[in-house]
């Protein structure tokens, strides 16, 4: 039978136009959002071999059943075609013309071109309007053997809490463009949204195949727990769930190519995770990651570079199977599960928020496929900075991941964790310092302290302990510390003196009079760390160049001494209980990944 494995995907939205050519390079046309529609006057030329239009070709015979490759393009009016594939040596990209046709027809009709069995990573074509021509859509299909088709019943489980604009607008634009169409997917497609802030009713969320879970706020790994037992006893039960942030701008097509995906999926890969990219909402040409990494240090990182996917060598590098990394994991902005393996593996940990996904694809030994066109927008982490999550939520929870499921071998979660008090107390940074040892100290309360829904109630508490800040423009004196553009000045090696100075005083805690060190210096609000901009000053201005904000900070000699005092103590107890604490997290992994906790947990009945 000849399969449809994806469609022509135009602009839709304001943001889309800001990164016109992730959908079609080269003269814009006139668009008809409401026709879904683009008219191209005589020699005007455009190229769908883009990151949201072309065929991963090589993909899909890699991973599905797909076999000789169609596409079908819907047009109205004059034009010349042509049928192209591109593969990549080290140093250049090989085009591969198949054919070009000029088609003088006039009126709307199909046309069909079938590419030759071939060796490209990605597939597409270019068109060149000879009159008026109008692109009405299209579609790649594959000739499939219908009898090794997949059963599938996809899911998308998304957790909410006060973000009922997002919500409520993606829920509409999935029913519009799934729920409520002819299509296969249409019947084998489900949306379980769970709220945790119980803010919204049946009259926000509803409509076939569309439920609404109130739930405890339980955080993100709550709510996708919450999420996963939903889709486990659903009628019919999912074959995958399909977790999804709220907060994101989402392309129905990326849900579509992903249902059909799991329906020609080898049987070899029937167990790995779908893993969608993220781009940046800020900057919506550019790719954040599709697979991240967790580094010996300890800190996330993307396995793939930060591709600018409007240029086409960044779309088939991004295509390019990469060196497998210890610690992969696949980020729960879009990831897609197959219910196999939460059956074998279980349900999340109960960390509220941060390191739940690492820890699942960690535990479940996941491997996963990415796509080029499976993706969603969403803002990037710079702009969010805050040390109630990073500090404390992240070094809390890498350590109870190691403990638990006995993840990230290679990281020593304990020296991560003093390097970033470390951090904080050395950019004069305080509270953030004290937030790490609050991660430390709860940590060792053991699995008791973790299974007790209170993860709203510390968020609350933590957050109290972020920094206030204030426009840039309150700081005048910071403008001569940055770059014209208000930008951090670039980083520089740190000098041998300030180096050996830093480590003595740490950073004019100590041992040196207040008067010899320096007036300002400015560092960054984040936890990156520049030694030689902070060096031995007396103040620092902590600046956020994304969003203009600024905070002051003052050198305190005796918060420093009660910080010190602290760590040493958590540090002594850690040692001499270090493997009763291990050893009493080991023993209740079974329980926290189970529904029965989790039932207990959320108070949900049986």
């Amino acid at each position: 039978m000849n399969y449809t494995i994806q469609h022509l995907v135009l602009p839709s939205e304001e943001k889309h136009m800001e990164a016109r050519e992730l959908f079609y390079h080269g003269d814009e046309g006139s668009l008809d959002a409401e026709k879904r529609t683009l008219s191209l006057e005589k020699g005007q030329k455009v190229d769908f071999t883009t990151y949201l239009n072309a065929c991963s070709y090589r993909k899909w015979k890699k991973y599905t059943i797909a076999g000789t490759l169609m596409l079908t393009l819907d047009l109205k009016g004059q034009a010349v075609i042509s049928y192209v594939g591109y593969r990549k040596d080290k140093t250049k990209l090989q085009r591969t013309e198949y054919k070009t046709e000029r088609d003088e027809r006039t009126g709307r009709r199909e046309t069909t071109f079938t590419y030759p069995e071939n060796d490209e990573q990605i597939l597409g074509f270019e068109l060149t309007a000879l009159d008026v021509c109008v692109i009405h859509g299209g579609y790649f299909s594959a000739e499939v053997d219908e009898r090794k088709l997949n059963p599938v019943e996809l899911c998308l489980a998304t957790t909410t809490m006060k973000k009922e604009a997002y919500i409520k607008k993606n829920v509409a634009l999935l029913q519009s463009e799934i729920l409520n169409t002819d299509m296969e997917i249409a019947k084998h497609f489900y949306i379980h949204v769970v709220d945790n802030g119980r803010t919204l009713t049946e009259d926000d969320i509803h409509g076939k195949h569309v439920f609404l879970h109130p739930n405890t706020n339980a955080g993100g790994s709550g709510g996708y727990a919450r999420g996963m037992i939903e889709c486990l006893h659903q009628t019919p039960e999912a074959t995958n769930v399909l977790l999804m942030d709220d907060d994101v701008l989402v392309l129905p097509e990326s849900i579509i190519r992903t249902y059909h995906l799991l329906r020609l999926q080898k049987p070899e890969y029937r167990d790995h995770f779908i893993s969608g990219a993220m781009l940046y909402f800020e900057e919506p040409k550019k790719q954040h990651e599709d697979i991240g990494t967790v580094r010996e240090n300890g800190y996330f990182q993307s396995l793939k570079p930060k591709f600018d996917q409007t240029k086409l060598w960044d779309n088939i590098t991004n295509e390019e199977d990469y060196p497998k990394s210890e610690n992969e994991f696949a980020a729960w902005w879009y990831c897609c599960i197959p219910m196999t393996m939460i059956k074998r593996h279980g349900l999340p940990l109960p960390l509220f928020i941060r390191f739940d996904d690492v820890e699942y694809s960690l535990r479940c030994q996941a491997q996963f496929i990415t796509m080029n066109g499976i993706c969603i927008w969403h803002m990037g982490f710079a702009l969010k900075y805050n040390p109630a999550l990073v500090d404390y939520q992240e070094r809390r929870n890498q350590l109870i991941d190691q403990s638990v499921t006995g993840v990230l071998k290679n990281v020593n979660a304990v020296e991560v964790l003093y390097k970033a008090y470390r951090v904080e107390l050395l950019k004069l940074n305080y509270d953030a310092a004290s937030l790490v040892l609050k991660a430390f100290e709860d940590y060792m309360r053991g699995p008791a302290f973790l299974e007790k829904n209170q993860g709203e109630k510390l968020l609350k508490e933590n957050s109290r302990l972020n920094e206030k800040t204030e426009p840039l423009d309150h700081f005048p004196e910071a403008k001569k510390l940055l770059s014209e553009s208000g930008e951090l000045p670039e980083k520089k090696k740190i000098s041998f003196i300030n180096k050996w100075l830093l480590r003595i005083t740490f950073n004019g805690h100590r041992l040196i009079p207040k008067r010899l060190l320096r007036d300002l210096g400015v560092t960054s609000l984040d936890s990156y760390y520049d030694p030689e901009s902070i060096a031995l000053h007396r103040e620092l201005i902590a600046v956020n160049p994304y969003t203009k904000e600024a905070v002051l900070r003052r050198l305190d000699r005796k918060k420093y001494q009660v910080l010190q005092r602290r760590w040493r103590h958590l540090f002594r107890y850690y040692r001499k209980n270090e493997k009763k604490i291990r050893n009493d997290y080991r023993n209740k992994r079974e329980y926290l990944t189970s529904e029965a906790f989790w039932n207990s947990y959320l108070d949900l009945q049986p």
